[in-house]
């Protein structure tokens, strides 16, 4: 399988495209044209688009959590609770529901590229997907999933404090300083953990160096377009099951792509899906056993992990081995109630971290492992066909 041009592929997938940039609607125009150019059979599916989701997420974290701080040390009683309830509201209904109160600036359109490939009398349905948008973050992967890991904190320090401050109030004399000192006390870990999250979110876009995202994810891009070709080829039967390579956009904005794709159709036959993060790196291939989002993660499906393990372990010689947790449009299949597993590579030195910065760039990715990528893709597909 070396008829596709991986290097000019990588090309188009090693610059900086964050959502709703210039860079981004270049990225999907070079697709489309590569895409025709070859005759390949695709759709746009439009999708309604907050590029500035993480943005607005950080900054109304930051401004909010910040004036209830100061609310607690000038004693505002009651306004602090309004303010601890408007802070939390602001960011989680967003992230958890969906709703846009603080991320509708900037809505715009975004767009899924599809290629389907239809098999006489279909009896199984099958989604491989990865994203092409980049992100640009201040922090490191692991310096990142300590704020994270930590969210729910921060909301149970911004629920005591909206609580407490009321309180200095009507408690007894005896007891005022003491609460009031509490509370104080309780706003330092509550500003650490608000400003690490909220500046990493807000911010990442204005470094000078941006991630080219050539690894997180146009590497994973690069081996589904290769895929296409060889199945538009006729190298990889299907028989029997409807084949979906979807390439999301809107990932690094809370999985907005592969949410509307899930939720936006219906599934009338039986279903799984393989999402790609990160592949192509010099190490291991792994699968995560969780997916989800930044406060709630959920386990992969046990079927798909083991038959993606045994199909890297026939084309290289080992095993995908288990990692995890990832937030990835894995979790979007999961809301949909589609099984799926979530396939990626590490490097051996860097090993997951030196993504959304600039050491993700061209020279992480091997190209040989694009190749392989495909291989490997080609052998799942034969192994769902038969067995699953």
């Amino acid at each position: 399988m070396s008829s596709v041009d991986y290097t000019k592929l990588m090309q188009i997938l090693s610059r900086p495209r964050p959502s709703g940039s210039a860079g981004e609607r270049k990225t999907i125009g070079d697709l489309q044209g590569w895409l025709t150019e070859r005759r390949l059979p695709f759709r746009i599916q439009a999708f309604t688009l907050y590029p500035y989701f993480l943005i607005c997420v950080g900054l109304w974290m930051l401004c909010a959590h910040t004036l209830l701080a100061v609310s607690v040390w000038l004693r505002w009683g009651w306004v602090s609770s309004l303010i601890a309830v408007l802070g939390i509201l602001g960011g989680l209904l967003d992230t958890a529901f969906d709703i846009p109160i603080v991320t509708w600036p900037g809505k715009t359109t975004g767009q899924n590229i599809l290629i389907e490939f239809e098999a006489p009398n279909p009896r199984r349905e099958l989604v491989i997907s990865a994203h092409y948008d980049s992100k640009t973050e201040l922090f490191d992967h692991r310096i990142r999933y300590f704020f994270v890991r930590n969210l729910p904190v921060g909301i149970a320090l911004a629920i005591m404090l909206g609580i407490l401050s009321p309180l200095v109030n009507y408690l007894p004399v005896p007891w005022i300083a003491p609460t009031y000192i509490l509370s104080v006390a309780l706003t330092i870990p509550l500003l650490f953990l608000v400003w690490g999250l909220g500046l990493n979110l807000s911010l990442g876009r204005l470094r000078r160096n941006p991630s080219q995202g050539a690894v997180d994810n146009g590497a994973a891009c690069a081996i589904l377009l290769g895929l296409a070709q060889h199945i538009a080829d006729g190298n990889i039967p299907l028989e029997g099951t409807r084949l979906t390579l979807a390439l999301f956009g809107g990932e690094e904005v809370n999985m907005q792509g592969s949410r509307a794709y899930t939720l936006g159709r219906k599934w009338t036959l039986p279903s799984a899906a393989l999402n790609l993060e990160i592949m192509a790196q010099d190490g291991e291939y792994v699968f995560w056993e969780q997916d989800g989002m930044s406060l709630k993660l959920f386990r992969t499906d046990l079927r798909l992990n083991l038959a993606i393990s045994e199909a890297v372990e026939k084309v290289t010689g080992n095993p995908a081995r288990p990692a995890g947790p990832i937030n990835s449009d894995g979790y979007s299949f999961m809301r949909a109630r589609v099984p799926v597993a979530t396939l990626g590579t590490y490097d051996c030195e860097l090993r997951e971290s030196g993504l959304h910065l600039p050491s993700d760039n061209l020279s992480r990715v091997k190209m040989t492992k694009l190749v392989e990528g495909v291989e490997i893709l080609a052998q799942f597909i034969r192994s769902y066909r038969s067995d699953l």
